[in-house]
């Protein structure tokens, strides 16, 4: 079973697990006190050793319960403290006296990683462990109080329910509320980082020159349909093709964003600090074959910066479990002393009749003081991480916005013309519905510009794009295309009836009564109209029909 929990770690912040396989050997340990739990402990720790790619873990674990197992034999030589909840401060004073400085040797000085992981990953395992004892320790209380009810067992120590609930209280809350932060902080830094990737990827798409793209150390591939890649450091592409593999979705959120970590077997830590974040889009422009842009980045960095911060917020639960304990100690200390006391009167009296002695304890007034201190530095910190999230999401809406439509409609640009027909036309294909086409050309612009101003011709652009949406069906899509022209993709829409579309929009048009300076602005548009079903529906015909369409008619002169 220590085994099977230690297969089921527990995600705590980016590259960060507990590890709840030891709760059973201490538990074992409480309920038994018999020294075969360290084997078992060991074992479980070999896990570890497959999971993070190196034995150091194994070494630290198991040099964990045995501290524990001797620990709790020599208190009990003296006195029987095991349901006194000492395992807890035992716990505390393995990890420093001995479990950190062993991270800080095997991970600093063995493996050689960086100051930031090894911080992170001393404050996670000293958590883990006084969290596990103390995990334990309420097992233990819990079981030790159902044998009681069965009229088996010793009791309860008071002291120990105070230790097991004060704990309990303390940590839980403290624990969800820091992962929920550090999940939103992870949430925060990656999509900033994803959203800094596409915007390198959009400049590498329209062949802006490489000084003018963000970023100093982001590299980019081109790779062209027909198979043509080029690189800003061929190099670096080459070995990250060779070398690097997606390292999956446990610690990285926003789904476009990848991180990309080495093949070889290096210990899980170096994998992160050593991989790039990519990300990769296809773009495809009418007329032009597409083209797949990946921008990669190194990670160290921002894995540097999530580490530091999760140290920080580790540091939180870890002062939050150290007061607990020494408050708990203290206030079952106090309630075993105070009840003593209160009891002593009695016991000394032959015939038991004296009188209880008064008692006042003032201590647990102060330890909730303290508690609510804690939560409230994570809630606000949580505030925090809400307003940045939501001032990320509206940059992210504003900056979408501006990419895809057209400041002066408010109609969609050419570029989210080109995207919706791809979609509308994958669509029809798979239900088997016609999709029609209409290009709209407003007559006559550029005399309108000369001769009223561009500020008319502007006003009369508007006022038809305008017209134009009042007859759209919910299903339409109305795009501005170019200058004067506009496009409309009408789903599930046959030639007739976009035939009768084009011929009532151009009728609603040319009743807009315009004025400039007294003067009557002409307004007419004239509009070519494609449909397409089955295997010839593509976007590049539709459009391309719909636009010889429109030439030939006003070759023609029919509106």
């Amino acid at each position: 079973m220590a085994v099977l929990l230690n297969l089921q770690p527990l995600p705590l912040f980016y590259g960060i697990q507990m590890l709840l396989g030891s709760i059973l050997p201490i538990l074992a340990l409480l309920l038994w006190r018999t020294g075969w739990v360290i084997p078992v402990g060991c074992i479980a720790s070999l896990v570890t050793w497959e999971a993070w790619g190196h034995p150091w873990a194994v070494v630290i674990f198991s040099a964990e319960i045995t501290w524990l197992t001797l620990g709790l034999q020599r208190l009990s030589r003296r006195n029987d403290q095991v349901s006194t909840g000492a395992v807890i401060p035992l716990a505390i004073s393995y990890w420093l006296l001995l479990g950190a400085p062993m991270v800080a040797i095997f991970y600093g000085l063995v493996l050689r990683i960086d100051p930031s992981n090894v911080a992170v990953t001393a404050l996670k395992q000293a958590v883990n462990g006084v969290l596990n004892a103390t995990i334990a320790f309420v097992l233990f209380m819990v079981i030790s109080a159902l044998q009681n009810r069965k009229g088996h067992g010793n009791g309860i120590s008071l002291r120990g329910i105070i230790v097991g609930l004060v704990l309990i209280t303390m940590t839980v809350p403290t624990l969800i509320i820091t992962m929920s932060s550090g999940y939103q902080l992870e949430l925060a830094v990656q999509q900033a980082e994803l959203e800094n990737l596409k915007v390198v990827t959009r400049a590498v798409a329209t062949s802006r020159p490489w000084a003018e793209i963000p970023g100093e150390d982001v590299a980019y591939r081109r790779v062209e349909a027909n198979g043509k890649s080029t690189s800003s450091d061929a190099e670096l592409f080459s070995q990250i093709d060779k070398e690097f593999t997606d390292g999956g979705r446990a610690y990285v959120h926003p789904r476009e964003l990848a991180v990309l970590i080495s093949k070889q077997p290096l210990p899980v830590l170096k994998k992160w600090i050593n991989g790039y974040w990519s990300y990769s889009q296809l773009y495809a422009s009418p007329g032009k074959q597409s083209v797949l842009i990946q921008v990669v980045q190194p990670a160290d960095k921002l894995v540097k910066r999530m580490q530091d911060q999760s140290s920080q917020l580790l540091i939180v639960v870890l002062a939050t479990l150290l007061l607990g304990t020494a408050a708990s100690m203290t206030i079952g200390a106090l309630f075993e002393r105070e009840i003593n006391k209160v009891l002593q009167p009695m016991l000394i009296s032959p015939d038991g009749l004296n009188t209880l002695a008064p008692s006042l304890i003032n201590e647990l007034r102060v330890m909730v003081l303290l508690i609510n201190q804690r939560i409230q530095q994570v809630r606000l910190l949580t505030v925090d991480l809400q307003e940045t999230n939501l001032a990320l999401r509206q940059s992210r809406d504003e900056l979408e916005q501006l990419n895809t439509s057209d400041l002066l409609t408010g109609c969609g640009n050419r570029n989210a013309l080109f995207l919706r027909l791809k979609e509308e036309c994958l669509r029809c294909r798979r239900t088997g519905e016609p999709l029609s086409c209409i290009t709209i050309d407003v007559d006559g612009l550029t005399k309108i510009n000369d001769s009223f101003g561009h500020e008319t011709g502007d006003v009369v652009l508007k006022r038809v794009a305008s017209t134009v949406r009042q007859r759209l069906r919910i299903t339409d899509h109305f795009f501005r295309s170019g200058g004067d022209e506009f496009v409309l993709v009408a789903t599930d829409c046959n030639g007739a009836a976009a035939q009768e579309m084009a011929a009532e929009l151009q009728a609603l048009v040319s009743q807009l009564e315009l004025t400039s300076n007294q003067q009557r602005v002409p307004t007419s548009i004239t509009t070519g109209i494609s449909t397409l079903e089955g295997d010839e529906l593509k976007p590049d015909t539709l459009l391309a029909r719909s636009d010889a369409d429109m030439r030939q008619a006003r070759q023609n002169g029919n509106n």
